[in-house]
């Protein structure tokens, strides 16, 4: 079990609790931060509450269940609330750079931000995967950390992210990750059995998150899942196209697809790529079988 890539989510509507919550946490850090500042372990003991109960719970339903960067199930008690940007601290070098750079002082206006946040695994969110890292192009100005005193009432946004642009894919974003980051199969001259996928990076951002979630390890789990959950059900579709009987291969077909590609499933974006190879385009037109349906939120 493990990553594969990440699918578009839709986080839905802010928990009534967090909505009521958040400003009042953010503004006893604010009067911290105007005491102590940004770099304060005082600050940073108030950068708490953000991952209540139903907070955690409406994350855990809108994603299906599922961890926002790997789309593992995964245990409700024993995952954690992420934050896509950070909340102390922004690592703005790539696991991989010579040279670190850590941004001190951001994010923690975030910290509380239902945009910000995100159903993680605890792998995804250790600190040798997700951690703080949060990249941006080389062309785009980190947002300044706020500088003290802030004023009453807290302006709305205290600091405004927008301009930034990420190297890190965003989950709940407006951009598909599964336009970012695709899985080819290598030597494909063996049997589809014995593939050995890869991840590979489309663009700058999907390098970028390959990169900071590590998901090249994760091949020999890529090939498991194609032999444990795919071939099964290409196998009998196949079966009954090589016995002429078109109307129940395309049935089955149709049921694996609303099988493996459901918002429930594992591993959905990983599968969708990999239909591609498994199930060829020319293949499926020959024999009039559905096109896998673009999994993730629309």
């Amino acid at each position: 079990m493990g990553d594969h890539s990440m699918i578009r989510i839709d986080r839905g509507a802010e928990p009534r609790g967090l909505k009521i919550a958040a400003p009042k946490r953010l503004r006893a850090a604010a009067k911290v931060f105007n005491r102590r500042g940004a770099l304060s372990k005082a600050l940073t003991k108030k950068l708490t509450g953000y991952g209540t109960e139903k907070t955690k719970q409406a994350l855990f339903l809108a994603q299906h269940e599922k961890c926002a960067w790997c789309e593992r199930h995964t245990d409700f008690s024993s995952a954690p609330v992420e934050h896509y940007r950070p909340k102390d601290g922004a690592w703005r070098h790539l696991p991989k750079a010579t040279m670190k750079h850590v941004d001190q002082g951001h994010y923690w206006w975030l910290t509380w931000t239902w945009s910000n946040l995100l159903f993680s695994c605890a792998r995804c969110n250790d600190r040798a995967h997700k951690a703080n890292y949060f990249p941006l192009r080389p062309t785009t100005v980190p947002a300044a950390v706020p500088t003290a005193p802030l004023p009453r009432p807290l302006p709305s946004p205290i600091v405004d992210v927008s301009g930034e642009q990420a190297l890190l894919l965003d989950p709940a974003g407006s951009e598909d990750p599964l336009d970012h980051i695709t899985w080819r199969p290598g030597f494909t001259h063996l049997h589809r059995r014995e593939w050995i996928w890869s991840p590979f990076g489309l663009t700058e951002k999907g390098e970028a998150t390959i990169e900071i979630l590590k998901l090249e390890e994760l091949a020999g789990r890529a090939q498991g899942h194609v032999i444990d959950a795919l071939l099964p059900s290409i196998e009998e579709v196949e079966q009954h196209l090589g016995a002429s009987r078109v109307l129940q291969a395309r049935q089955r077909w149709q049921r694996f697809l609303e099988d493996s590609l459901s918002p429930r499933a594992e591993w959905t974006a990983f599968t969708w790529h990999a239909l591609a190879y498994l199930v060829p385009v020319a293949y499926r037109l020959q024999h009039g079988l559905a096109v896998p349906p673009r999994p993730g939120a629309p």
